[in-house]
């Protein structure tokens, strides 16, 4: 990948120079565009902070896009037709769905660009940004090792210099696969007890549920002991806490007040939400900046 007229469909084809790119124009907050292409969002799985990040941006940066709300049925429609139907219609699409499969049929035979704004396997827009925020800190991960943002989050991490991982997380979602994939020569911690470190530390943590999963029972008995809570800001010295939102308050089936981290530990002011969700923004517009491949005085 060279951001010119390429797929970003996972983290593996961001190369390091490109998520210091991002982020050094990012930084300059200073953007103009003459963006003239045809733009479709897929929102197939809804959200509220990553399609209107994108919608801000574009906003910002007065560039017309179509929205398309409704879910595709591709047990039954030809997915090949529907990639060339997109193909013809637009030039970037930017697809928010549950299947990486389906991503990877669209960018094969659409002939357009595709943009994974969130799919079950990766979540490389978020992770492009917060893993400039907590670059050089010692990061705890909490909770479901597979998780989608979690997976992203440690393929960008590992293209960066000077930081410790630690994963607590239960041992049956380990996937050192994975893990021997990424990381040759830089050390990771996993562990299925807390490590407490006297130096501070930044935890991030993800929702248990996510992409269609409904074993509920199941998986909170193998994470609830893994949650965010009064317990660990109390044996840990924490500096912040990054989630990719949003926080689920309350299971409806298990009658569970809360998930993978407690209300008041979430609206405490060891987050900084408020800066993920801001600087998501400016990554966005980085984006386009750099894939027009224009020159610009910025």
């Amino acid at each position: 990948m060279n951001f010119y007229n390429y797929h970003l469909i996972n983290d593996f084809s961001i190369k390091k120079y490109e998520l210091f790119s991002l982020n050094e124009i990012k930084l300059k907050k200073k953007f103009f565009s003459f963006f003239k292409n045809k733009i479709c969002i897929i929102n197939e799985k809804q959200s509220l902070r990553t399609i209107n990040t994108l919608i801000n941006s574009f906003n910002y940066l007065n560039i017309k896009y179509t929205i398309i709300n409704n879910k595709h049925n591709f047990k039954k429609e030809n997915i090949k037709d529907f990639s060339k139907t997109l193909g013809i219609l637009y030039d970037y699409v930017f697809f928010r769905g549950y299947n990486d499969i389906i991503l990877k049929i669209i960018a094969k035979f659409s002939g357009l660009v595709l943009i994974n704004m969130l799919s079950n396997g990766y979540h490389p827009i978020q992770s492009i940004n917060d893993s400039f925020l907590i670059k050089n800190k010692i990061i705890f991960f909490f909770g479901d090792f597979n998780s989608n943002v979690f997976r992203s989050m440690i393929i960008n991490l590992s293209k960066l210099n000077n930081f410790l991982l630690i994963i607590i997380s239960p041992k049956i979602y380990w996937n050192y696969i994975f893990l021997k994939k990424i990381f040759t020569k830089k050390k990771i911690i996993l562990s299925e007890k807390i490590i407490i470190l006297k130096k501070k530390i930044n935890i991030y943590n993800d929702v248990w549920f996510s992409m269609g999963e409904n074993n509920f029972k199941k998986k909170i008995n193998n994470l609830i002991n893994f949650q965010i809570n009064k317990k660990i800001i109390k044996i840990l010295k924490i500096e912040k806490i990054y989630h990719c939102l949003p926080s689920y308050k309350k299971n409806f089936f298990l009658k569970l007040k809360n998930l993978e981290i407690e209300e008041n530990v979430f609206e405490s002011n060891f987050h900084n939400f408020d800066k993920q969700i801001i600087e998501k923004i400016f990554i966005i517009k980085s984006f386009f900046i750099i894939s027009e491949n224009n020159f610009f005085k910025i």
